[in-house]
């Protein structure tokens, strides 16, 4: 190798290449990376020795003390490695010292992520959210544990989502504005004074098209008011307080109330509302996931909630995709087999094409009873509750199984999960196969060693006479 070959590579190894990208690919890198690691680039490059050059670039601000308090200790001066209340204090000046640098960038900020796994001061946290804000932020993502801030107006918010363990949120000031809002995340709520602020929120949103509501330990006062005319998408998980029931108001049950007109997916988890009142005849609903279930302690009679179950499902009975919970299945075989008077109005699902059903084998009765009232069913998912235990199928009169008009008209398409080979399964899936008429596709999924001989099993189904006019095969799959 020549000496000017040697130099040639040498002064391409020290070349700094960073300094040849062109700044929206620089901005690019850094929005990708936690804040701090992208502080620490500036070593990488001349071009970053300047803080106020990356801080600017950065489209995005991604904060977690948990990189600081969990991460990698550096050693103080003193050689002893910084506690924690010493790395918290960091992250609080670096979080300072990023908002403040960012006060003379003029263009807007894409996302703010904010993880906080100590407890900080409610001031402190405020401050952090109102920078950000201030920085016309258009997504927000907050993590905490046990954390209280504020919910400050935004003309630029976009999307929001908390995840804390119970948090408690505030907005202020009294009169809010987010024009445009899309997307509001509310997990694990503590409840508590909590649902005025969420009214208050959805009342300011014109444009809110998804929300998702995740509250633990509701009380009974807790009730809730879900209004909002732009609404498609809600997610709503309430789960009871062990001290559900108050001896100072025993008369007091949770109410919820759906006021959305524009609703289009629904997916709801409620164990501890005992009425749920919908403002509208029908909903035009696409898909809907339910589990409901009644609270511990019920103050109302168990023939009323039944009734108000069975509304429920009057008030969404044009949906087209429908999952139903073992809890929902469980409450519905109650007022079945209790042959309770509500039961006889349980809807007819015009519209419905898909439902997947999860539920144990004693429930395959009540299950028949929903297929009757299934005019356009195409495809069926039974996913059996491994907890239940089975037994032979129950039969209807005279000793035949109750045939349903969706198996003998227009259900395509089976499917069985958590299949085991129990007697009452294989007497399922064998109904099933002989008194569809237009079958096309089965398949049985097995997440467990069956009981029975595998090989058995298969065997038997497949021999099983089948009353579909089309040709098909039925998959066997783990």
């Amino acid at each position: 190798m020549t000496e000017f070959n040697r130099r040639k590579r040498c002064k391409i190894a020290n070349e700094d290449i960073f300094e040849r990208l062109p700044d929206e690919i620089l901005h690019c890198i850094l929005s990708l990376l936690p804040t701090k690691y992208a502080a620490c680039t500036s070593v990488l490059s001349r071009r970053w020795r300047d803080e106020h050059h990356w801080t600017s670039a950065l489209t995005n601000l991604d904060l977690d003390d948990t990189v600081m308090l969990y991460g990698k200790n550096k050693p103080s001066r003193d050689g002893k490695l910084r506690t924690p209340a010493e790395c918290k204090a960091m992250f609080k000046k670096f979080v300072d010292r990023c908002f403040n640098l960012r006060r003379t960038v003029p263009h807007p900020m894409q996302k703010f992520r904010l993880r906080l796994s100590g407890r900080y001061r409610s001031s402190r946290v405020d401050e952090w959210i109102f920078s950000a804000i201030r920085a016309r932020v258009e997504e927000m993502i907050i993590l905490a544990e046990d954390t209280e801030f504020r919910l400050f107006s935004s003309e630029t918010l976009v999307v929001f989502k908390v995840c804390c363990h119970h948090i408690y949120f505030h907005v202020y000031p009294t009169t809010v504005s987010f024009p445009r809002l899309k997307i509001l995340h509310l997990d694990c709520l503590s409840s508590a004074g909590d649902n005025a602020c969420i009214e208050r929120v959805l009342s300011a949103s014109p444009v809110l098209e998804e929300l998702i509501i995740e509250m633990e330990e509701c009380k009974p006062q807790d009730s809730l008011n879900v209004r909002s005319s732009s609404l498609k998408r809600l997610t709503i998980q309430f789960l009871p307080a062990f001290d559900y029931h108050d001896d100072d108001d025993p008369l007091a049950y949770r109410i919820l109330t759906l006021d959305t007109p524009s609703l289009e997916l629904l997916k709801l988890a409620d164990s501890a509302s005992e009425e749920l009142n919908i403002l509208h005849k029908r909903f035009l609903l696409e898909e809907a996931t339910v589990s409901l279930g009644h609270p511990p302690v019920l103050t109302k009679k168990i023939d009323d909630y039944a009734e108000m179950v069975v509304g429920f499902f009057v008030m969404i009975s044009d949906v087209r995709v429908l999952a139903l919970s073992d809890l929902t299945m469980e409450n519905l075989k109650d007022a079945h087999e209790l042959d309770l008077p509500c039961f006889a109005k349980f809807p007819t699902f015009w519209y419905l094409t898909r439902l997947e059903v999860e539920a144990g084998v004693d429930k395959w009765l009540t299950l028949l009873h929903i297929l009757e009232l299934c005019a356009s069913l195409e495809a069926l998912i039974f996913k059996k509750d491994n907890q239940d235990s089975t037994g032979p199928i129950r039969r209807g009169p005279h000793g035949n199984p109750v045939l349903s008009h969706c198996l003998s008209s227009c259900l395509e398409v089976i499917e069985f999960k958590n299949f085991e080979g129990q007697l009452a399964e294989i007497e399922i899936v064998e109904f099933c196969l002989r008194n569809s008429r237009v079958l096309k596709k089965m398949t049985v999924r097995y997440e467990r060693e069956i009981d029975n001989s595998k090989e058995d099993v298969i065997q038997r189904l497949l021999n099983c006479p089948k009353g579909s006019k089309y040709a098909y095969h039925i998959e066997f799959l783990p």
